[in-house]
């Protein structure tokens, strides 16, 4: 299971808004944004290796999430 804080969807969300700012798009409601960042992360554990949602998510959580996944895989194998 992939757990996140609070803090990093906020933080995740606010790197959404500032992205689709920046495009000149509308933002998204905070509870959509996390319907989709779940979504996201469930398509990842599953496997899938192109995943569309059009939301975006810092770096560093994408990063932890790999790490998270990985470290799963490994205790799974061993």
């Amino acid at each position: 299971m992939i757990l996140y804080t609070e803090d990093q969807l906020d933080d995740a969300w606010h790197y959404d808004c500032r992205i689709r700012t920046s495009m000149g798009s509308h933002w998204i409601a905070r509870g959509m944004y996390e319907k989709l960042f779940v979504q996201y992360i469930d398509a990842l554990i599953a496997g899938e290796k192109f995943i569309k949602l059009d939301i975006h998510i810092p770096e560093y959580i994408l990063d932890a999430i790999d790490y998270e996944i990985n470290l799963e895989t490994e205790e799974t194998i061993h």
